[in-house]
């Protein structure tokens, strides 16, 4: 895996030394290369990020002087969707509002390396997953995608369609059902919602009981038959992200 770039802010100059030992302490027990950069700002962190790129975590309070921690956490998450955003307090009042930057992480103060260590192994699982590939043909041409950026798999008669990020569209022909079973060998998770939907579990922004919300706005169809083990796959899905 490549270099991790993360980020740790806190206007406590003492709980951002912390901190950083503890992610430089599971860095060397994994034998990770990771680059450590310390801020005592949101605005200190967002000119970070402009300057010298993304992050692939952000560790952060959440009052904090200037703009607060949730505030940051939108803006980094604007530019880029894909930053691992990790809140370390020791106010659970804010939880409710934290809910507006799904998906994050929360760490209690003071700080437990097994903690910090469990979070970080999570986010290292994400960023590898998130480049996870899948090979297909069309029109005699052979295509490789990201399988982290595809939104939803849909079945129309015999070809498939890809909804992906940033707009991007691909086309193929496979029976859906054949499709299902090659992506559960796949370490990305999908969930068959409906006979023409596939979607990728982390890309489901709401769900409720007729339909899940995806991260790109659309409003997808969950089939009658689907809804018991749509409800148990996205309340797995949740509890291994907390």
């Amino acid at each position: 895996m490549q270099m991790l770039r993360i980020a740790v802010c806190d206007d406590s100059p003492i709980c951002v030394d912390m901190l950083a030992d503890e992610i430089k302490a599971w860095a060397d027990e994994r034998q990770l290369n990771v680059q450590i950069e310390k801020f005592a700002s949101g605005e200190e962190v967002l000119c970070g990020q402009e300057a010298a790129g993304d992050y692939a975590a952000v560790f952060m309070d959440i009052e904090l002087e200037g703009i607060d921690g949730m505030e940051t956490a939108i803006k980094l998450r604007e530019r880029n969707r894909m930053v691992s955003i990790v809140f370390v307090s020791q106010y659970e009042q804010y939880f409710k509002q934290m809910f507006q930057i799904y998906p994050f992480r929360y760490i209690e103060k003071p700080v437990s390396r097994q903690k910090t260590g469990e979070v970080l192994d999570q986010i290292v699982e994400e960023h590898r997953l998130f480049y996870e590939s899948f090979f297909f043909k069309y029109n005699r041409r052979n295509f490789h995608i990201a399988l982290g950026e595809v939104f939803y798999f849909v079945s129309e008669k015999r070809v498939i369609r890809i909804l992906m990020e940033n707009d991007k569209e691909y086309v193929f022909y496979e029976k859906l059902d054949d499709l299902e079973r090659v992506l559960a060998g796949y370490n990305n998770r999908f969930i068959r919602i409906h006979q023409s939907y596939l979607v990728n579990g982390r890309q489901i922004e709401q769900y409720l009981p007729r339909y899940v919300v995806m991260r790109n706005g659309d409003v997808l169809p969950v089939s009658r038959y689907k809804r018991g083990k749509m409800t148990e796959f996205y309340m797995d899905f949740l509890e291994k992200k907390c």
